[in-house]
């Protein structure tokens, strides 16, 4: 869940003039076949919760933060590209006034659906992420730091707009959730991750 209401309109409103925008254009140009390269900018909002089986106790952190993806793939057809990728964010805060940083680093494979060939795509896909935590305590003795990796699955909607036979540029919701067994002292732990981004494709054919 997002932690503002505002945030979860903005998520709603992009969605919704994805599908507005693929109603209302008509694009030529669209043939997918070969080689696929993709970069992906944008702004998420992570939510990192943490539970001690053995105490009970539970805690949730959100922070925001640039987030970035770089994609390999191969389109099989118009509809259908596959790829292959690397994704995350890092994020340095001030927990009272202690200087702590956060960094999540994914591995993913991801299976594009553009229904129609068109513009308006869906995505699912899974892989492994990792997740390091480190606090900057006033003595090297009491620094914090919490690494740990696990299974990450992701899924998403956008919507592409073709401007020549190898470019194209869109917009994009994702939401990414890597499941942690072990994290530091606590038993469990998970990050849920949501980004507002844009892209820039490059067909190869």
């Amino acid at each position: 869940m997002l932690r503002h209401s505002w945030k979860t309109g903005l998520v709603v409103l992009s969605v919704l003039a994805t599908v507005s925008v693929t109603q209302a254009v008509e694009l030529a140009g669209n043939d997918r076949d070969g080689v696929v390269l993709g970069l992906v900018v944008g702004h998420g909002w992570n939510a990192i919760h943490v539970s001690d089986m053995n105490t009970a106790a539970e805690e949730t952190n959100h922070m925001s933060a640039i987030n970035g993806a770089l994609k390999f793939g191969w389109a099989w057809n118009d509809a259908l590209v596959g790829f292959i990728g690397m994704s995350g964010w890092t994020r340095s805060v001030r927990q009272d006034i202690i200087p702590a940083s956060a960094t999540n680093l994914n591995f993913l494979a991801e299976l594009y659906y553009y229904p129609g060939g068109r513009g308006f795509w869906l995505k699912g896909g899974g892989g492994v992420g990792s997740l390091d935590y480190f606090s900057n305590t006033a003595t090297p003795d009491t620094n914090i730091k919490f690494k740990a990796s696990g299974f990450a699955v992701t899924f998403g909607t956008g919507f592409e707009v073709r401007w020549s036979d190898h470019y194209g540029l869109g917009i994009s919701y994702d939401y990414t959730r890597l499941d942690l067994n072990d994290f530091g002292t606590f038993s469990g732990a998970n990050s849920g991750n949501q980004v507002l981004a844009v892209s820039i494709m490059w067909y190869g054919s």
